[in-house]
């Protein structure tokens, strides 16, 4: 079989890429390995403006259900006091703060438009045997001892690229020291789509409204913290009605916690060949912000536009080098941009705590500044 382009993995990411470079007219075998595994994980993403116009693009966006939109946003430090404040608003900035968004039904509505497009060909249950770089492109063996020859391979397998450990690429690690506690919570009071960010010295708690009286969490914990009895499953409830002064009323947890480690990394390459690594299969950064998507979808930007350049040709040696370049600086730059964030928050010490409380407060005063960080975020912290 020979294609133009194979793509492994049928993740967000993975069918987002099929669909963009079918729009140029290029012919794509997508290899997945467990796909109905794949739609049942279910994740809440930040969707940034950047990554709302690419999906409209794609004519994906209004087909995806239960799209929740951020009219505010409010970051506090160490408790849920005005004095220690920042808010962004829809209002002030004149722009959605954001949108949030299930990942199954970005899956189902990527998926359903693949289902109809000619140009590309989805392998469910397929496992990869091997995989080799050759002078006119790349070639994998499937399962069923086939050979599959493109001119390029996209690894968009997440973390753990299974095209990664058999091309015996490494990864450069940022240990956080944290786990994540991820859930979603039911509340009294209606959070009137505001999403909310709180700095305590034990990491960052994440509150992204998916209904009005609903919120995913995601809650950072210092490793030295872990053992603390707040965070277990049957306390947990009780401590966010805590540190947010029953802003939202009484609190339940709608399912389990998940638990992970959080790690930061870039790909020590982002092209091997003719191999590129794209989304969480070359980087991953902390959750603080949501911007995992976003920077992925940013580099598909960067791929299309590179595909889509009249002045190089498709054949080209090294075409993606530009991407490799471009994006590794862009993705190295939001992750040591969130990494300081997190770091400066987390500081347990009195007079840095003061001069975090002066920014905030200078930030406040200033709609000039918001209005700066929410254009930054928006467009997936990219400065070019």
């Amino acid at each position: 079989m020979k294609e133009d382009i194979i793509i492994v993995g049928a993740g967000i990411i993975g069918m987002s890429l099929a669909l963009s470079l079918s729009s140029s007219n290029k012919k794509i075998v997508i290899i997945e390995k467990n796909l109905s595994n794949s739609l049942k994980i279910n994740r809440v993403y930040s969707i940034s403006k950047k990554t709302k116009s690419f999906y409209e693009l794609l004519d994906v966006w209004k087909n995806i259900h239960e799209i929740n939109n951020i009219d505010s946003m409010c970051i506090y430090y160490r408790n849920f006091n005005h004095k220690n404040m920042i808010t962004f608003s829809e209002k002030i900035n004149q722009t959605k703060i954001g949108y949030i968004v299930q990942s199954k039904n970005i899956s189902l509505s990527l998926l359903n438009k693949i289902e109809e497009d000619d140009n590309i060909k989805l392998l469910d249950n397929y496992d990869i045997g091997g995989i080799e770089n050759t002078e006119k492109g790349v070639k994998v063996e499937i399962n069923n001892h086939e050979n599959i020859e493109a001119k390029y391979l996209f690894s968009c397998e997440g973390s753990k690229s299974s095209i990664k450990k058999n091309l015996q690429e490494k990864n450069i690690y940022d240990d956080y020291n944290s786990k994540a506690l991820v859930f979603n919570i039911e509340h009294t009071i209606k959070n009137n789509n505001a999403a909310h960010q709180i700095f305590l010295k034990t990491g960052p708690i994440a509150f992204l409204p998916t209904s009005n009286n609903k919120f995913s969490m995601v809650v950072s914990i210092k490793n030295k913290y872990l053992d603390d009895e707040i965070f277990q499953e049957e306390n947990i409830a009780h401590f966010i009605e805590e540190i947010t002064n029953k802003k939202f009323g009484e609190i339940k947890l709608t399912n389990k916690p998940i638990s992970f480690d959080l790690i930061g990394f870039d790909s020590e390459k982002y092209v091997v060949g003719n191999v590129v690594f794209v989304g969480d299969s070359a980087h991953s950064v902390h959750p603080l912000a949501g911007m995992g998507l976003n920077l992925g979808v940013s580099d598909i930007i960067e791929i299309i536009d590179i595909v889509n350049s009249s002045n190089i040709s498709f054949s080209r040696k090294n075409l993606f080098s530009r991407y490799a370049r471009r994006q590794k600086i862009i993705n190295i730059q939001a992750r040591r941009q969130l990494k300081f964030i997190e770091k400066i928050y987390s500081i347990d010490n009195k007079f840095i705590e003061s001069i975090v409380q002066k920014s905030m407060y200078t930030i406040q005063k200033s709609n000039f500044i918001k209005k700066k960080i929410v254009t930054h975020a928006n467009n997936n912290l990219r400065f070019f």
